[in-house]
Protein backbone atom coordinates (compact mmCIF):
# COMPACT_ATOMS: atom_id res chain seq x y z
CA UNK A 1 0.00 0.00 0.00
CA UNK A 2 1.10 3.56 -0.79
CA UNK A 3 0.14 6.24 1.68
CA UNK A 4 0.60 10.00 1.79
CA UNK A 5 0.21 11.37 5.31
CA UNK A 6 -0.41 15.10 5.75
CA UNK A 7 1.93 15.97 2.88
CA UNK A 8 2.61 19.62 2.05
CA UNK A 9 5.04 21.00 -0.53
CA UNK A 10 6.32 24.58 -0.48
CA UNK A 11 8.50 26.44 -2.97
CA UNK A 12 10.31 29.75 -2.47
CA UNK A 13 11.15 31.81 0.56
CA UNK A 14 8.71 32.69 3.34
CA UNK A 15 7.81 36.07 1.86
CA UNK A 16 7.07 34.55 -1.56
CA UNK A 17 6.19 31.00 -0.56
CA UNK A 18 4.14 29.00 -3.06
CA UNK A 19 2.06 26.19 -1.61
CA UNK A 20 1.94 23.42 -4.23
CA UNK A 21 0.36 20.83 -1.91
CA UNK A 22 -1.46 21.56 1.33
CA UNK A 23 -1.87 18.79 3.91
CA UNK A 24 -2.67 15.99 1.45
CA UNK A 25 -3.54 12.52 2.79
CA UNK A 26 -4.46 9.70 0.37
CA UNK A 27 -3.90 5.95 0.00
CA UNK A 28 -3.35 3.89 -3.15
CA UNK A 29 -3.77 0.13 -3.12
CA UNK A 30 -2.04 -2.59 -5.11
CA UNK A 31 -3.98 -3.45 -8.25
CA UNK A 32 -5.85 -0.14 -8.11
CA UNK A 33 -6.21 2.24 -11.07
CA UNK A 34 -6.27 5.78 -9.67
CA UNK A 35 -6.91 8.99 -11.60
CA UNK A 36 -5.85 12.41 -10.30
CA UNK A 37 -7.98 15.25 -11.65
CA UNK A 38 -7.72 19.00 -11.26
CA UNK A 39 -7.13 22.24 -13.13
CA UNK A 40 -3.67 23.50 -14.06
CA UNK A 41 -1.78 24.57 -10.96
CA UNK A 42 -3.82 22.37 -8.63
CA UNK A 43 -0.79 20.26 -7.59
CA UNK A 44 -1.30 17.16 -9.75
CA UNK A 45 2.26 16.93 -11.11
CA UNK A 46 3.76 17.80 -7.70
CA UNK A 47 1.78 14.96 -6.15
CA UNK A 48 2.95 12.56 -8.87
CA UNK A 49 6.59 13.62 -8.40
CA UNK A 50 6.40 13.00 -4.66
CA UNK A 51 4.79 9.59 -5.18
CA UNK A 52 7.64 8.68 -7.52
CA UNK A 53 10.41 9.86 -5.23
CA UNK A 54 11.43 12.61 -7.68
CA UNK A 55 10.56 15.29 -5.15
CA UNK A 56 10.45 15.36 -1.37
CA UNK A 57 7.59 16.73 0.76
CA UNK A 58 8.24 19.84 2.83
CA UNK A 59 6.04 18.34 5.54
CA UNK A 60 4.41 14.96 6.08
CA UNK A 61 5.41 11.49 4.94
CA UNK A 62 5.22 9.11 1.97
CA UNK A 63 5.02 5.45 2.98
CA UNK A 64 5.27 2.47 0.62
CA UNK A 65 4.52 -0.83 2.36
CA UNK A 66 5.17 0.93 5.69
CA UNK A 67 8.59 2.14 4.53
CA UNK A 68 8.97 5.91 4.88
CA UNK A 69 10.28 7.01 1.48
CA UNK A 70 10.45 10.66 2.47
CA UNK A 71 13.35 9.86 4.85
CA UNK A 72 15.58 8.01 2.35
CA UNK A 73 19.00 9.25 1.28
CA UNK A 74 19.65 10.29 -2.34
CA UNK A 75 21.22 6.90 -3.08
CA UNK A 76 18.29 5.05 -1.51
CA UNK A 77 15.81 7.21 -3.43
CA UNK A 78 17.60 6.35 -6.67
CA UNK A 79 17.24 2.65 -5.87
CA UNK A 80 13.57 3.15 -4.97
CA UNK A 81 12.84 4.87 -8.30
CA UNK A 82 14.75 2.26 -10.27
CA UNK A 83 13.26 -0.82 -8.60
CA UNK A 84 9.78 0.27 -7.50
CA UNK A 85 8.48 2.97 -9.84
CA UNK A 86 7.71 3.10 -13.57
CA UNK A 87 7.06 6.41 -15.33
CA UNK A 88 4.99 7.15 -18.44
CA UNK A 89 5.06 10.72 -19.75
CA UNK A 90 3.03 12.65 -22.30
CA UNK A 91 5.76 12.84 -24.94
CA UNK A 92 7.12 9.28 -24.82
CA UNK A 93 10.86 10.08 -24.27
CA UNK A 94 12.00 7.22 -26.48
CA UNK A 95 15.60 7.03 -27.72
CA UNK A 96 15.30 7.70 -31.48
CA UNK A 97 18.35 5.64 -32.47
CA UNK A 98 17.00 2.47 -30.80
CA UNK A 99 14.26 0.14 -31.97
CA UNK A 100 11.10 -0.40 -29.96
CA UNK A 101 12.57 -3.64 -28.62
CA UNK A 102 15.83 -1.94 -27.61
CA UNK A 103 14.00 0.96 -25.92
CA UNK A 104 12.08 -1.53 -23.77
CA UNK A 105 15.13 -3.71 -23.25
CA UNK A 106 17.09 -0.92 -21.57
CA UNK A 107 14.58 -0.78 -18.71
CA UNK A 108 14.58 -4.55 -18.31
CA UNK A 109 18.39 -4.61 -18.13
CA UNK A 110 18.52 -1.84 -15.53
CA UNK A 111 16.39 -3.78 -13.08
CA UNK A 112 17.41 -7.33 -14.10
CA UNK A 113 13.79 -8.38 -14.59
CA UNK A 114 12.97 -11.96 -15.48
CA UNK A 115 10.67 -11.21 -18.39
CA UNK A 116 12.16 -10.28 -21.75
CA UNK A 117 11.47 -7.01 -23.53
CA UNK A 118 9.48 -8.72 -26.28
CA UNK A 119 7.10 -10.12 -23.65
CA UNK A 120 6.05 -6.61 -22.65
CA UNK A 121 5.88 -5.41 -26.25
CA UNK A 122 3.51 -8.31 -26.85
CA UNK A 123 1.51 -7.27 -23.77
CA UNK A 124 0.89 -3.85 -25.37
CA UNK A 125 0.15 -5.38 -28.78
CA UNK A 126 3.35 -4.28 -30.53
CA UNK A 127 5.41 -7.43 -30.97
CA UNK A 128 5.04 -7.05 -34.75
CA UNK A 129 6.65 -3.57 -34.55
CA UNK A 130 9.57 -4.45 -32.29
CA UNK A 131 12.24 -3.76 -34.91
CA UNK A 132 10.82 -0.37 -35.89
CA UNK A 133 12.42 2.89 -34.79
CA UNK A 134 10.33 5.59 -33.07
CA UNK A 135 10.20 7.62 -36.30
CA UNK A 136 8.42 4.67 -37.92
CA UNK A 137 5.71 4.49 -35.26
CA UNK A 138 2.51 6.46 -34.74
CA UNK A 139 1.97 8.56 -31.61
CA UNK A 140 -0.19 5.86 -30.07
CA UNK A 141 2.39 3.19 -30.86
CA UNK A 142 5.19 5.25 -29.33
CA UNK A 143 3.11 5.70 -26.19
CA UNK A 144 2.54 1.95 -26.01
CA UNK A 145 6.31 1.40 -26.30
CA UNK A 146 6.83 3.82 -23.40
CA UNK A 147 4.28 1.89 -21.35
CA UNK A 148 5.99 -1.41 -22.20
CA UNK A 149 9.30 0.15 -21.17
CA UNK A 150 7.83 1.20 -17.81
CA UNK A 151 6.26 -2.23 -17.26
CA UNK A 152 9.52 -3.98 -18.14
CA UNK A 153 10.93 -2.69 -14.86
CA UNK A 154 8.16 -4.71 -13.17
CA UNK A 155 7.36 -1.74 -10.91
CA UNK A 156 5.02 -1.89 -7.98
CA UNK A 157 3.84 1.62 -8.87
CA UNK A 158 3.22 2.93 -12.40
CA UNK A 159 2.92 6.74 -12.63
CA UNK A 160 1.49 8.33 -15.76
CA UNK A 161 1.62 12.09 -16.38
CA UNK A 162 -0.98 13.07 -19.01
CA UNK A 163 -0.16 10.00 -21.16
CA UNK A 164 -3.08 10.65 -23.52
CA UNK A 165 -2.59 14.42 -23.83
CA UNK A 166 -0.86 14.29 -27.23
CA UNK A 167 -3.20 11.67 -28.70
CA UNK A 168 -6.57 11.75 -30.44
CA UNK A 169 -9.58 10.59 -28.43
CA UNK A 170 -9.75 7.10 -29.98
CA UNK A 171 -6.06 6.37 -29.38
CA UNK A 172 -6.31 7.96 -25.94
CA UNK A 173 -9.06 5.51 -25.04
CA UNK A 174 -6.85 2.61 -26.14
CA UNK A 175 -4.04 3.84 -23.90
CA UNK A 176 -6.47 4.26 -21.00
CA UNK A 177 -7.69 0.68 -21.43
CA UNK A 178 -4.11 -0.56 -21.57
CA UNK A 179 -3.26 1.15 -18.27
CA UNK A 180 -6.45 -0.19 -16.71
CA UNK A 181 -5.50 -3.71 -17.84
CA UNK A 182 -2.00 -3.25 -16.38
CA UNK A 183 -3.48 -2.57 -12.95
CA UNK A 184 -5.80 -5.59 -13.16
CA UNK A 185 -3.82 -8.21 -15.07
CA UNK A 186 -0.36 -7.39 -13.69
CA UNK A 187 -1.65 -6.35 -10.24
CA UNK A 188 0.11 -2.98 -10.31
CA UNK A 189 -0.86 0.26 -8.61
CA UNK A 190 -1.39 2.65 -11.54
CA UNK A 191 -1.77 6.40 -10.98
CA UNK A 192 -2.67 8.65 -13.89
CA UNK A 193 -2.78 12.46 -13.98
CA UNK A 194 -5.21 13.86 -16.53
CA UNK A 195 -7.32 16.92 -17.34
CA UNK A 196 -9.94 14.69 -18.98
CA UNK A 197 -12.82 14.29 -16.53
CA UNK A 198 -14.44 11.74 -18.85
CA UNK A 199 -11.78 9.23 -17.85
CA UNK A 200 -12.76 9.44 -14.18
CA UNK A 201 -15.60 6.93 -14.39
CA UNK A 202 -13.17 4.26 -15.65
CA UNK A 203 -10.93 4.47 -12.55
CA UNK A 204 -11.16 2.50 -9.33
CA UNK A 205 -10.45 5.70 -7.41
CA UNK A 206 -10.62 9.39 -8.38
CA UNK A 207 -8.66 12.01 -6.42
CA UNK A 208 -9.64 15.62 -7.18
CA UNK A 209 -7.25 18.44 -6.35
CA UNK A 210 -7.80 22.18 -6.21
CA UNK A 211 -5.27 24.77 -5.04
CA UNK A 212 -3.05 22.03 -3.64
CA UNK A 213 -5.78 20.44 -1.53
CA UNK A 214 -7.69 17.19 -1.92
CA UNK A 215 -11.31 18.23 -2.40
CA UNK A 216 -12.69 14.71 -2.89
CA UNK A 217 -11.71 11.05 -3.07
CA UNK A 218 -14.31 8.89 -4.82
CA UNK A 219 -14.30 5.14 -5.34
CA UNK A 220 -16.18 3.80 -8.35
CA UNK A 221 -17.81 0.53 -7.33
CA UNK A 222 -17.66 -0.87 -9.89
CA UNK A 223 -15.78 1.37 -12.32
CA UNK A 224 -17.29 1.73 -15.78
CA UNK A 225 -15.59 -0.49 -18.32
CA UNK A 226 -14.29 0.68 -21.65
CA UNK A 227 -15.64 -1.09 -24.72
CA UNK A 228 -13.28 -3.72 -26.03
CA UNK A 229 -13.25 -2.03 -29.44
CA UNK A 230 -10.85 0.38 -27.80
CA UNK A 231 -8.50 -2.41 -26.77
CA UNK A 232 -4.94 -2.39 -28.03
Amino acid sequence: MIELKNVSKFYGEQSQKIIALNNVSVTIEKGEFTIILGPSGSGKSTLLNILGGMDQPSQGALLVDDREISQLSKEELCTFRRETVGFVFQFYNLIPSLTALENVGIAAQLTHTKMKADYYLNEVGLNHRKFNFPSQLSGGEMQRVSIARALAKEPHLLLCDEPTGALDSYTGNKILLLLKQASEKLDRAVVMVTHNAEFAKMADKVIRLHDGKVVSVVKNDPPQRLKQEGAV
